[in-house]
């Protein structure tokens, strides 16, 4: 069944004003997600290895265990969302986060690495939730020719979360106790699972609308029944392009966790720049909003100008990280690194939107999307966790850290630059690969 197949009657208008408030809010809780993530990965990098006197590849640990787990969790509740539901998958992730955030508070009685460490795969894993849940619902709502533009639309309402912790987050790590730095997000992902638990439904039908489209890859769309596990496993194992996508993704684990975990440190130490300041503050509203941008341009010239093809959008924005990598390397200053760092999440997040949302869904189809989503998710965790944690933090401090500091020296910082320039040229020969790759074909 080809794509215009899938959507040759229009959807109606109950359809939509059913779908509004559901999108809405999914979009919603996955951005409160975003909070209780990038505190502990990216804002609290400097201020727990200041506050408790560990080393950059110490650190590290704590964002393999946190990555890893976030990994292994992606496969096992990609199985469990396209068995139970999205709903009830998202639920049991927002609370697991808001627990483990509590817990990351009271670190501060604790004060050992191993504690950290603990709750990063607590976090990890109940993070993992997130990703295949907003996906399988998503499916279950949207036309294939509608998931590249509504994944841009989602990028931006998730990545308000990002912005929210960034802002906040820094703001906290300026003028309070360190520990509000995970309370807070805490008390937001609370208040928003109550509010998704009223709202969102799994499917169309739960609320006695016709389905989102007549057709799907390899399954009629009007069946509802859940595959079994092998079947699902079976569907998304077989599938090269699949494996493919989930390589590339890869390459964006190492790209993005490389750049998120340690960007704000590397301002604080290189710069001396505090996290209330101006130049901080607008780096910490802009790069989501670039984040964002990133999300609209790969989906909707995924949509528009590739004819729903994911592989080119991908591919060119991988690329274009490299260039921007290349920038950041040899201008350096505090300004034009903000901005260099800007413009980088756009082409950062444009792949990372496109290849996890709509390629799972096109290629997963509306059974097994949700294992599509962990099989692909996981990859980029898998290689978030091993380069951005402990590879980077070693080939850090293997060059040493500046005499009565834990700060890292210009030359630690050098090579964290270049092993992520390494990535985006890896990920952009992948995705050049599947430049004419679509469901079907």
């Amino acid at each position: 069944m080809t794509a215009a197949a899938h959507s040759e009657h229009p959807l109606s208008s109950d359809f939509r004003k059913a779908r509004r408030p559901v999108l809405l809010t999914l979009g919603v809780m996955y951005a409160a997600y975003y909070t209780g993530r990038f505190n502990f990965l990216s804002v609290a990098n400097k201020t727990l290895t200041a506050e408790f006197g560990w080393r950059a590849d110490e650190w590290g640990l704590i964002i393999n265990a946190t990555l890893w787990a976030y990994a292994a969790g992606q496969i096992i509740n990609g199985i469990r969302v396209d068995r139970a539901g999205g709903r009830r998958m998202m639920l049991i992730g927002a609370i697991g986060i808001v627990a483990v955030n509590v817990l990351l508070g009271f670190g501060m009685f604790v004060r050992t690495l191993s504690y950290f460490v603990g709750m990063g795969v607590l976090l990890g894993f109940f993070q993992a939730h997130g990703a295949p849940s907003l996906v399988k619902i998503c499916t279950n709502w949207m036309r294939m020719n509608e998931r590249g533009t509504f994944t841009g639309i989602f990028g931006a309402i998730t990545q308000c979360g990002r912005w929210a912790i960034l802002l906040g987050g820094g703001w906290l790590v300026a003028n309070a106790p360190w520990q509000w730095l995970f309370w807070a997000p805490a008390i937001l992902i609370a208040v928003t699972a109550m509010v998704f638990f009223f709202v969102v439904k799994n499917n169309p039908e739960d609320v006695g609308l016709p389905p989102a489209e007549t057709g799907d890859v390899g399954h009629g769309i009007e069946d509802t029944t859940p595959l079994r596990v092998s079947e699902i496993v079976r569907k998304v194992a077989a599938n090269r392009i699949i494996w493919m996508l989930a390589a590339a993704y890869f390459c964006t684990g190492v790209i993005r966790w490389g750049v998120d975990s340690w960007y704000i440190r590397y301002l604080q130490e290189t710069y001396n720049m505090r996290t209330d300041s101006f130049t901080y503050i607008v780096s910490a509203f802009f790069i989501p909003v670039s984040a964002v941008a990133g999300s609209f341009l790969a989906g909707l010239s995924s949509d528009r100008l590739f004819g729903a093809r994911r592989g080119p959008a991908a591919a060119l924005m991988y690329f274009m990280s490299f260039v921007m990598l290349l920038l950041f390397l040899y201008f350096p200053g505090p300004v034009l690194s903000v901005v260099f760092l800007i413009i980088l999440q756009m082409f950062i997040n444009g792949p990372h939107s496109l290849l996890g949302g709509a390629a799972a869904m096109d290629f997963g189809g509306r059974k097994a999307a949700g294992f599509a989503t962990g099989l692909i998710d996981a990859c980029q965790y898998l290689g978030g966790g091993l380069f951005a944690g402990s590879i980077i933090g070693a080939i850090m401090q293997s060059y040493g850290t500046v005499p009565g500091t834990t700060n890292i020296t210009p030359e630690g910082w050098q090579a964290w630059i270049i092993v992520l320039m390494g990535f985006t040229l890896l990920g952009g020969a992948l995705m050049s690969f599947l430049w004419n790759a679509k469901p079907g074909k």
